[in-house]
Parts: C-alpha cells; sequence; structure tokens
C-alpha cells in the first residue's frame, strides 16, 4: 500500500522538509531518495533512537565540518568496482579513485573513533587494510596513485634500463651541442634547436655544410636547424621504444592485477558505501532536527495522534521573513471523526497540514517540530486540501474533491489518517452541507483518523464527533485596528493577528463569523459590510 501519494505530499509539503535535509555524499543522496515511511513500531522506535544519540555529534560545529569536509570529497564510484568485479581493467583514473576513497574511509573511521561517536550496524565504517597497502605498496600515505616499481622486478628493471637509455641520449646530445656551438661560434637553444636569420649567409653556409645538423623549418625572416641523430642515437631510441611498449604491458597486467584485488573486496567496498551513504543521511537528519528545535516523536501501540505545541516549518520559515511569529498548534486526535471549524483565512488549513505532515515526519522517523508529540502509526495518509480541479479528466473542482475523498473513504476500514479540507466547497451551499454531513456521518465509526474542516454550521453536531474551533480573530479588538489598517499591509495584519489555536467547544457551536471581520481589514466598503450584517442577522 503507498503510504502517502503524490498529491498528498504536496498538499502537505513533504518535499519542503526532504529538501531541507542535507546530504553531502552521493550514497547519502541515494538513501536519502529512498527514504519511507516505517511500518514497524519497533524499527521505527529503534530509527529514532539512533537519531537521537547521533545529535551530540551533530550540536558540536568543529566535528559536524569535519564529517562535510570528508563527505564533500567522497565520489559514486559503483560504476568502477563493478567493473572491477566483471573482470574489466580499471584505468589509472579509476584506481586513483579507489584509493582515495580507501584513506576517505580511514579518515572517517578515525574521526567516529576519536570523539566516541555511537556507531550502529547500518552506519559501521571499516577500513579495507590489505587494498590500502595493495594500492599504496611502498607506504607513502598519499592519496595520489602511481603504478610503482614495487608492484613487479620486471617493471624496476625495464624502468631502469630506460632510465639509463634516455641518460645516453642526452650526453650524447650535449656532446654535440657542445662541439657545434665552438665549431659555430654561437649558442643552441634549450631544446637543441638553432634559429638563423637569413641574411646571415656566413652562418648558413656553415651550418649547411655541418653533419651534425639538419634543416627543420623556416619563415621569411628565419630558418631553424635541429641537431641530426647520430647513430648511437638512433640505436638507444630504439632500444628506448622497446622498452616503452615492454613498460606498458607490464602496466597493463599490474592494473588488471590491482582490478581483480578490488574486485575480491566489493562486498567490504559496498558496505562501506552503504555505510556512509546511511551515516551521512543519519547527520543530515539530526543536523534538521536541530535546526527546527525538533523532539523525538513518543511511538505508541493505540491508534491516536496528540500534538502539544506543534509547528509547520514552511509556514513558520514564510512568517519569519516577515517578522511575524507561528503560533503553535495543540490538538489530540483518535479514531473516528475531528472537525475543525472557523471562517475562510481563520486557520483551520494550516491545522490540518500540520497534522498530516507531522505524522509523516513521524513515520518517516524524523523528528518532529512541537513541543510533544505521541504517535501511533498509520498504514497511510491521505489528504484532499486545495484546488482539486482536474484539467487532465476533465472534472471540476467538485468532482476531483469527491473522487479523492471516495479513493480515501475506501481505505476508511483500515488504520489511516483522512484529512479533508473544506468538504463540499466546490458545489452549493445546500448540497454541500448535505454531502459534508453524510460523509461525516459515515466515518465517525471507521477506524481511520479523519480530521475534517468545514465553514458549514451544525456539520459537527453528530454525537461521537469531536468539534474543535480555530480561535482566529474572535478576540481581537476591530476598533483599534483603524490606525493599523490605514498604514500596514493588511495581510501582514491578518497574519500578525490571526490566532490558529484550536479549542475544543460543544457540538451544536455555530461557526465564528470572521468573515467579516477579514472583509473589514480588507478594506471592503463600509456600506457593504452593513448590509451583510443585516442579511446576516436576519
Amino acid at each position: 500500500m503507498i503510504f502517502m501519494d503524490e498529491n498528498t505530499k504536496k498538499s502537505l509539503d513533504f518535499q519542503y522538509i526532504l529538501n531541507n535535509i542535507s546530504t553531502l555524499t552521493p550514497y547519502g543522496m541515494m538513501y536519502k531518495g529512498r527514504l519511507k515511511a516505517y511500518e514497524q513500531k519497533e524499527e521505527l522506535i529503534q530509527e529514532l533512537d539512533k537519531l537521537e544519540a547521533i545529535l551530540s555529534a551533530v550540536e558540536n560545529k568543529t566535528l559536524r565540518k569535519e564529517f562535510n569536509n570528508i563527505f564533500a570529497h567522497i565520489k559514486d564510484l559503483r560504476t568502477s568496482v563493478r567493473r572491477a568485479m566483471e573482470g574489466f581493467i580499471l584505468t589509472e583514473v579509476e584506481l586513483f579513485e579507489i584509493k582515495n576513497f580507501l584513506f576517505l574511509i580511514k579518515d572517517l573511521y578515525k574521526l567516529i573513533e576519536e570523539n566516541t561517536i555511537p556507531v550502529f550496524h547500518d552506519t559501521k565504517i571499516t577500513p579495507i587494510e590489505s587494498l590500502e597497502k595493495i594500492l599504496d605498496p611502498e607506504n607513502t600515505g598519499i592519496s595520489t596513485f602511481y603504478i610503482y616499481d614495487a608492484y613487479s622486478e620486471d617493471l624496476r628493471e625495464i624502468r631502469e634500463k630506460k632510465r639509463n637509455y634516455d641518460k645516453e641520449i642526452r650526453l650524447e646530445k650535449k656532446t654535440i651541442k657542445e662541439k657545434l656551438e665552438k665549431q659555430l661560434s654561437t649558442n643552441l637553444r634549450p631544446d637543441s634547436s638553432l634559429v638563423i636569420p637569413k641574411d646571415d649567409k656566413e652562418l648558413l653556409e656553415k651550418v649547411k655544410e655541418n653533419p651534425y645538423l639538419a634543416y627543420i623549418s623556416e619563415t621569411y625572416m628565419n630558418i631553424k636547424f635541429a641537431i641530426k641523430p647520430t647513430e648511437i642515437m638512433t640505436k638507444l631510441e630504439r632500444e628506448v621504444q622497446i622498452l616503452k611498449d615492454k613498460e606498458e604491458k607490464e602496466e597493463l597486467r599490474i592494473r588488471e592485477n590491482l582490478s581483480k584485488e578490488i574486485g575480491k573486496r566489493r562486498k567490504e567496498i559496498f558496505r562501506n558505501m552503504a555505510s556512509i551513504g546511511k551515516l551521512d543521511l543519519l547527520l543530515g537528519k539530526a543536523k534538521y532536527a536541530l535546526d527546527i528545535r525538533g523532539i523525538k516523536p513518543k511511538i505508541v501501540d493505540e491508534h491516536k495522534i496528540e500534538i502539544q505545541e506543534g509547528i509547520h516549518p514552511k509556514v513558520a520559515e514564510f512568517l519569519e521573513e516577515k517578522n511575524l511569529k507561528f503560533t503553535p498548534i495543540s490538538i489530540e486526535l483518535k479514531e473516528g471523526v475531528t472537525c475543525i471549524t472557523g471562517a475562510n483565512m481563520g486557520g483551520k488549513t494550516i491545522s490540518l497540514k500540520l497534522v498530516g505532515l507531522l505524522s509523516a515526519m513521524a513515520q518517516y522517523a524524523l523528528f518532529v517540530p512541537a513541543k510533544k508529540m505521541t504517535y501511533g502509526l498509520n498504514r497511510f495518509i491521505k489528504s484532499s486540501i486545495g484546488d482539486m480541479q482536474s484539467t487532465d479528466s476533465g472534472l471540476s473542482t467538485f468532482g476531483g474533491e469527491i473522487k479523492v475523498v471516495q479513493e480515501a473513504i475506501s481505505k476508511a476500514e483500515e488504520r489511516g489518517l483522512i484529512l479533508i479540507d473544506e468538504l463540499a466547497r466546490g458545489t452549493n451551499p445546500e448540497e454541500g452541507y448535505a454531502i459534508s454531513k453524510a460523509i461525516v456521518a459515515y466515518l465517525k465509526g471507521k477506524n481511520s483518523i479523519t480530521l475534517l474542516t468545514t465553514h458549514y454550521d451544525n456539520v459537527a453536531n453528530l454525537d461521537e464527533v469531536a468539534h474543535l474551533q480555530v480561535v482566529g480573530l474572535s478576540k481581537l479588538d476591530f476598533e483599534g485596528l483603524a490606525q493599523e489598517i490605514a498604514k500596514e499591509d493588511e495581510m501582514d495584519i491578518i497574519n500578525r493577528y490571526m490566532d490558529y489555536r484550536l479549542r475544543v467547544v460543544e457540538k451544536n457551536t455555530l461557526v465564528p463569523k470572521d468573515a467579516l471581520n477579514i472583509a473589514k481589514i480588507m478594506g471592503l466598503e463600509g456600506e457593504i459590510l452593513n448590509l451583510a450584517e443585516e442579511y446576516l442577522s436576519n
């Protein structure tokens, strides 16, 4: 069963949460992409305990910086390791990257050991010392890769001979160069070439007769000559080329052997990659927990949701940018239906989103932004929030909404969380009220927890249906707002004074008429407002 469909994730702003969990390694990003809700209580508690245990490592900024420095240098080497496993010969670049990875594993292991950071079965880092020694036979401790002479006696001999021949060639060239400079009374360039102006006829004649110089090229002003290889030099260079071919074959053989050694240790390498990824993700989750001042939710068997002073991180960030503060929301939910009533713009939807988001975060083993949270696992979370109009299927807003609600209702016998915002708002009030009340009556005895918002009166007046109301603007002195309304943006005023807290009310309590108050703040004509109040009173 799908825990949350894409529409629900989007409406709850769940992707916003994931975007704020920072992972630096390709393996951490991979595991972040695979994040799923936990289905078993014991596994979820274990993961939350791990997150709690690792928090101290993130609180230490110096330590976190050291982790980040190591993680930032880790590359995705899965393809190279698979190539080695399948018998391919790795390139020198691939061998360098794997050697560097081994050194980073060792650095990570030391960092964890020296700082006594908690280690779990799936975050255990294990240095592969045997492979380190193979890729660093001279024990340089440097991450750069080179096919060392120590890999093969044959390679050592080949390179030694090559160096000797190169030395002999340089000596032969040097001898000829000195002889030429003496004969011609001029200096050759460092590359043993000689450039002569075309108008220096005398020197050109000498050069043309000299057996040690050969014509190379010319411009409209100069002619270039270079030392002509002697028989000794030609023979030596032929020997060097033969040795180069032998060296390349020997290096290929060594790279083949090294690739096989890497292939043999693939399980150890892949285990470390997995551990690094899970550790990276765990640290990212811990960092985000600190950023939102999150707490560990208490996971219980009973199917209920209790949130004390919860905060919706995305909305809180939006308000903070305007120098406003999010009003924490507290709510207790159990199986059956809870209705939230209040005027439009009164914060009902925020409460709905907060419950869904914090529930999803808890079941994904994330800390939640609240003072306290008690949570019983759900098999699914399904929401109908926002404009449900579907251009693909040609459904109207009401049709799209009913389609989503029906999908939720079909699962209502299961242990889940159903969130419905302003039910039947896309149709006429009489039918909307009737459908809303009928759905509440149907869902109230089901196993799911249903949280529903409505601006209709008397939808929540059924037995066994909990009725909550948003405090909204009910405590506001509108007469005292006159000066502020003249000076400030109306939306900022609403955001500042809107009280999103919920209070339990009697089931027959009518929906507060905050709509008129909001219209007043937004500057609707006084004459219209007076007429509206007259119609309302009648």
